[in-house]
């Protein structure tokens, strides 16, 4: 079986990109679409699907034009296509994930899939696994400490606001278009600059008069829907940019790939063949996801405080918009969204239980307690799997004390190296 390919593409290595390529998503969509498909319920689905279908093939074609061909966005820099193409253990952890997610467990898909490519990887992967840990550890400590903050501000009026009056009635505040302007602004400004300061003394003001004037436009334009319906539309697209930079990487781990060295710096590229083919492959997947909205994991979603309400869905999205992309700006470690979403809902669940009072203090501290335990359960289980099962296939366990603190040679990532290369062509 190794030797099957299937458009240049080897089968095991299809295989998991497919298993990978619904599961991640599937597990992950409370995170970033859950909110929106929540607070849509009205909506067809299609809709929701063209609108989140379109953010990913702009994404990709991002990052293909302008990453030089990485669609992963860096993340895989630390973690090369394996030397000896992809094995039986690096397809069962997304099949797994598969099966979690049909009885609504949700997990960390960057560690119970990437784990295993970082113990099997050699002296390739020295360390990555310990700075994932660490990277994942610190985006929940922030993202605890966000959630927490911004809404021990704003819990006491603004989430009462919300659970006492109907979104519905709120279709067009004097603020309207100022407001989707000032917004619209932000996010092309995030999107095009990352989480910086303006440079006011070398600022292009001609692409600044023309984003004024797009947003400003697009403000009159979206006027006639409800002004926190476009926030939110607004916010999502922003998050779901986002988390696909974070954790595309988790899923096109399992694809061929060019990774070299140049200038000094790693340089990962994929073929244009394979850039159509992933894209044309997970938009149809995402119409499975959106169909079923969001299926049992979506549960979890609506257990929370205000989640189906679509303000308060606007300001989760858009903090944890933030979030991930500062952590993106970082390094190219990949990292757990999930520890970070989990992290955020943890300090304004304990924001809003103590200022609010719009839920029980014990109550919400369970809650808490309980989701970093399934995500602690989720880390040991996604180590475990990446132990046994190549110990199944070898006889021996892979080196877990070089995948958590490096050492070894790592010239293996110092040369150019044509990882499996695609058969698709460029």
């Amino acid at each position: 079986m190794a030797d099957l390919a299937i458009m240049g593409v080897p089968l095991l290595a299809l295989i998991g990109f497919c298993f990978a390529a619904y599961a991640i998503v599937a597990n992950d969509v409370i995170q970033t679409l859950g909110t929106f498909l929540a607070s849509n319920a009205k909506r067809p689905w299609v809709v929701l699907w063209a609108f989140a279908s379109t953010i990913i093939i702009g994404v990709m074609l991002y990052g293909y034009f302008g990453y030089d061909g990485d669609i992963a966005f860096d993340r895989l820099n630390s973690i090369p296509f394996p030397e000896d193409g992809v094995q039986w253990y690096h397809v069962l952890p997304p099949l797994v994930l598969l099966i979690l997610t049909r009885f609504g467990i949700p997990v960390s898909t960057t560690f119970l899939v990437l784990t295993i490519f970082t113990l099997t990887g050699g002296a390739a992967t020295a360390g990555v696994l310990g700075s994932m840990l660490v990277k994942s550890l610190l985006g929940y400590l922030v993202a605890f400490g966000a959630g927490a903050v911004l809404f021990f501000i704003i819990a006491r009026m603004f989430e009462r606001w919300v659970a006492k009056t109907d979104v519905d009635t709120e279709h067009s505040p004097p603020w309207a278009i100022p407001g989707v302007a000032a917004l619209t602004g932000l996010l092309v400004y995030l999107l095009v600059a990352g989480p910086t300061l303006p440079d006011i003394e070398n600022a292009n003001w001609t692409a600044v008069a023309i984003t004024a004037v797009a947003s400003i436009a697009i403000a009159f334009i979206t006027n006639r829907f409800n002004t926190w319906y476009v926030l939110q539309w607004l916010s999502t697209g922003f998050l779901w940019s986002q988390w696909l930079m974070q954790d595309l990487a988790n899923i096109f781990v399992y694809l061929p790939r060019e990774t070299a060295v140049v200038n000094g710096e790693i340089q990962v590229t994929f073929s244009i063949g394979l850039l159509i083919f992933a894209t044309l492959l997970m938009v149809g997947l995402h119409a499975i996801i959106f169909a079923i909205r969001g299926g049992e994991i979506q549960k979890i979603v609506l257990s929370k405080t205000n989640t189906t309400d679509v303000r308060a869905a606007t300001v989760v999205d858009f903090v944890f918009g933030i979030i991930l992309m500062y952590f993106k700006e970082i390094n190219d470690i990949p990292m757990s969204t999930t520890w970070v979403f989990l992290g955020l809902l943890a300090g304004r669940e304990l924001a809003i239980s103590f200022i609010s009072g719009l839920r029980q203090k014990g109550e919400a501290i369970f809650d808490v307690v309980t989701d970093a335990v399934r995500a602690g359960i989720g880390l040991i289980v996604s180590v475990t799997m990446a132990l046994v099962l190549p110990f199944f296939a070898y006889g021996e366990f892979p080196d877990l004390g070089q995948a958590l603190f490096g050492g070894g040679d790592t010239a293996a990532i110092e040369q150019p190296v044509d990882a499996g290369r695609s058969g698709l062509g460029r």
